[in-house]
């Protein structure tokens, strides 16, 4: 219990002891909250390095599709940021901007590959894939993907023939083959001799064979075909529906409808003179040149528009428009194995979901033909 002065001096000895007192009382207590806020905050990091630890990794790949064709294989990838697709120098691919862990069972969703994997490797992944075909090479681009950008790896297959099948004799040189020989053995002094070039595409020579045969002369039993009614008279008892107009055949192929069912474009004047102001100001629209081969189809001119079709597949293989308006040049010419072969290309292109829906309806439609 403290005692309580009684003179000056004891006074200012009590007040100097109890400031020191209280001097003491602060520095244990300053100290003691240090160590406490010490311990708080190893604590805080502690369980923010656990909780980051057992956090689970965020996946760098949005989507993965598979397409093939004929000989073809392709395997995209959509990263979430920007990634790339190289081969190194051992032949493996090798995805740079992304590192994810995968591994993908494919025999349902192709014929050729059967598994697909990425591993982790030097701030990227290591690809590989199982197949039950071999291989005949790989190709690694990037590529578009309904209207996004990702990256393609591409496997083609090529046929292996076996070593025990049977030898066929080649055959005898026909009359051609030996005149094309002997003008190529010529001396340079002789003039080559021509040779026929080859014929129009299939599609083309149809038309030709279908023409009438010219005849210099008319032929035996005209005259009496003339004077001979051809059909019977028509009697009142059975009336028979007779025109001299052939009737116009139900269900005409509507070339501008069938491109605004599949690939919902309405092929106005408007638009079609857009697409060409389009393709003026800048030679590289894809878009305004897939729009003008359209029109020049919807107006009659099927050469033109499959010319400009087949340039734009030169550059974009697996540009699905250009594939449609291909397909559907095919079927308004009769040619339904073209017309189908066409649409399954433009399916492998992996177009958009509605517009693959459309595109199978379509197909299923020529078997129905």
């Amino acid at each position: 219990m403290t005692r309580k002065p009684d003179s000056g001096d004891d006074v200012q000895l009590f007040c100097f002891r109890n400031a020191q007192a209280v001097m003491i009382f602060r520095k244990y207590a300053t100290r003691s909250l240090i160590v406490v806020w010490a311990a708080a905050t190893g604590l805080s990091a502690a369980l923010a390095y656990a909780v980051a630890a057992a956090a689970p990794a965020r996946s760098d790949i949005v989507d993965i599709r598979v397409g093939e064709r004929a000989g073809q294989t392709r395997i995209a990838i959509l990263c979430a940021n920007m990634c790339s697709l190289a081969q190194d120098e051992n032949g493996d691919l090798i995805l740079q901007g992304a590192a994810p862990s995968i591994n993908l069972d494919l025999t349902m969703r192709s014929k050729r590959l059967t598994r697909f994997s990425a591993t982790p490797f030097a701030g990227g992944a290591r690809l590989s894939v199982e197949s039950n075909q071999p291989i005949a090479s790989i190709a690694a681009k990037n590529c578009k993907v309904g209207g996004e950008n990702a990256v393609c790896a591409d496997f083609f297959f090529g046929v292996k023939i076996a070593s025990t099948a049977k030898k066929i004799d080649p055959p005898a040189p026909s009359l051609k083959s030996r005149r094309v020989a002997a003008v190529s053995n010529a001396s340079p002094d002789v003039a080559a001799a021509p040779i026929l070039r080859e014929g129009a595409e299939e599609r083309y020579r149809i038309f030709a064979s279908l023409a009438a045969p010219e005849r210099l002369a008319p032929p035996e039993g005209a005259i009496l075909a003339k004077l001979q009614p051809i059909e019977e008279p028509v009697t009142e008892d059975t009336p028979k529906f007779r025109t001299e107009e052939p009737l116009v055949a139900f269900g005409v192929f509507d070339f501008r409808e069938r491109v605004k069912v599949l690939l919902g474009k309405s092929l106005t004047s408007e638009h079609c003179t857009d697409a060409e102001a389009k393709l003026q100001a800048d030679p590289w629209a894809l878009t305004a040149m897939v729009d003008l081969g359209l029109c020049s189809s919807a107006r009659g001119d099927t050469v033109e528009g499959d010319a400009i079709f087949a340039r734009i597949l030169e550059y974009t293989p697996d540009n699905f428009e250009a594939l449609v308006g291909r397909a559907l040049i095919a079927e308004q010419a009769g040619e339904i194995g073209a017309a189908r072969k066409h649409y399954q290309d433009a399916l492998n292109a992996l177009p958009p979901i509605e517009e693959s829906k459309r595109i199978v309806a379509a197909m299923a439609a020529l078997d129905g033909a």
